[in-house]
């Protein structure tokens, strides 16, 4: 029998969503929450009807959450009846300001919208269909490729049996080792591996064609199709003819991550190849590193939980974006393509972040639309596709400056890294600019950050490529890529998203 404090048109009511508060949020938390918007709306409540109404939402709410037998209720409800059947994807937006005053000024608001899997929905691996392609060309011998088969080794041991395995080779041509299959003698598969000898030159696209190849042999809706390409070196003459192939897989829903190892490959490629299939990229500084990279992006496979993840953004009245970011699983310059903006994956275990900045013009008193988000993605493991979210988000004006407003942590901490990554950025542009002195300063600024956050390693990276740009005018290829790399992976992790 249901709590009887709790109607059943309470429980088609969001309340978390109405406190800004996750569903994990702690009692000091929605305690936190309830008191900071109780005092802004009880003031101004009784002269407009839609404050009041949205006063008795959050009371409502904060009676029902700040009871723990309520609450437990109310979160069964939600499990168990119409919301069961509802969204299967959690969006929650929390804003770097409830209320803002009213000035004669535009002013900066910063939305973090956090998207993770309903938590009443029962996760389930879906099949693997991964397929890697491996650079063998001569530049790869010695240490490079034995940690890569090593590597491999791993993964075949990694995966379940129900897995589909393939592995492709290339040079200047490519060898199919495994053929698509499961990992049923993993003895024999692990011996075809070790036998890979290096030698010829780099040709990217024929191992990418050859991958792709055998992941459409057995592709299904219903699976992670993914290929995992790792080079060390340039490829000449069929960059175009990557891209297209990245655009074809993207298609057919199977992405593709690209790794490069050392300092004499092409990122702008293999970013641009991730990108455009819905994969990542990453950089490999040392070849001791590559098991390492290799189990922790085939753990994200293994974990998917939605795919082809994107948003879109009507904002209200004089109200305009400046920027678009993502923040989590790693730091990224989101831009709009093909009508909005394109996030790939939703692992279970790790949230996807964003972070927007907006600029609202002057208002008048009372409570304006910043903007509604409909997010739309496909749960295989539900057998959903194309399902849609939308969240219409409001923003306070008051008449009067109020006690100042903490921004929230998480904000917070995602705003001082992503200051290091548009740092990055500006620095990379200056030197294409030809600007020397000034990227220098830049760099030396970014190491002083990156100390202040305990990032040593990279933070000691910044300050040498600083002094050999001062003394050369040019950053080192490795130094380059460190940098550039390195700044990506200064996302939230998910204790700073949560709160905890």
């Amino acid at each position: 029998m249901p709590y009887m404090g709790v109607s059943v048109m309470a429980v088609e009511t969001d309340y978390y969503a109405v406190l800004g508060v996750s569903r994990s949020a702690t009692a000091q938390e929605i305690q936190k929450a309830y008191h900071a918007l109780a005092r802004r709306l009880h003031s101004e409540a009784a002269q407009d009807a839609t404050l009041a109404e949205q006063f008795r939402r959050v009371q409502e709410a904060y009676e029902v959450l700040n009871d723990p037998e309520k609450r437990l209720e109310y979160d069964r409800q939600q499990a168990g009846g119409k919301l069961a059947e509802g969204p299967a994807i959690d969006l929650q937006v929390t804003l770097s300001h409830r209320s803002l005053p009213c000035l004669d000024e535009e002013q900066m608001l910063y939305a973090m919208i956090e998207i993770t899997p309903s938590p009443h929905i029962e996760m389930r691996r879906l099949l693997l269909n991964l397929c890697l392609v491996l650079d063998r060309s001569t530049s790869m011998q010695g240490l490079r490729l034995q940690r890569v088969k090593e590597a491999t080794h791993y993964i075949i041991d990694y995966l379940d049996d129900e897995a589909i395995l393939s592995i492709v080779t290339f040079s200047d041509r490519a060898e199919v080792v495994l053929s698509g299959q499961r990992l049923e003698d993993r003895v024999r598969i692990k011996a075809l591996v070790s036998a890979i000898r290096s030698s010829g030159g780099t040709e990217i696209f024929q191992g990418l064609q050859a991958g792709l190849i055998e992941l459409e042999r057995v592709r299904s809706p219903e699976m992670v199709n993914h290929l995992i390409l790792l080079t060390d070196g340039q490829t000449y003459g069929d960059e175009e003819k990557c891209l297209l192939a990245a655009d074809r897989a993207s298609r057919h829903q199977i992405g593709i991550s690209t790794m490069g190892i050392g300092q004499d490959w092409n990122d702008k490629l293999l970013d641009e190849i991730a990108l455009r299939s819905g994969g990542t990229s990453a950089y490999i500084d040392s070849a001791a590193k590559v098991t390492s990279f290799f189990r922790d992006k085939v753990h994200s496979l293994v974990n998917v939980f939605a795919r082809e993840l994107r948003y879109t953004l009507e904002f209200g009245e004089g109200v305009r974006l400046k920027d678009s970011f993502l923040v989590s699983p790693y730091i990224a310059r989101l831009q709009e393509r093909e009508g909005g903006f394109h996030l790939g994956q939703l692992s279970a275990d790790t949230p996807t972040v964003i972070l927007l900045e907006c600029l609202i013009s002057p208002k008048l008193p009372g409570l304006h639309r910043l903007f509604q988000l409909e997010l739309v993605g496909d749960v295989p493991v539900l057998g959903r596709q194309s399902e849609r979210i939308k969240r219409e988000v409001e923003v306070n004006f008051a008449p009067t400056r109020e006690l100042e407003e903490t921004v929230p942590p998480r904000i917070v901490s995602a705003l001082g890294k992503l200051a290091i990554f548009k740092m990055q950025e500006k620095t990379m542009s200056d030197l294409e600019r030809g600007q020397v002195e000034q990227a220098s300063q830049r760099l030396e600024t970014m190491a002083t950050r990156l100390l202040n956050i305990g990032e040593l390693e990279l933070a000691k990276s910044a300050l040498l490529e600083a002094g050999r740009l001062a003394r050369s005018g040019h950053l080192s290829p490795e130094g380059r890529k460190k940098i550039r790399y390195g700044t990506r992976s200064l996302s939230l992790l998910p204790k700073e998203v949560r709160g905890d």
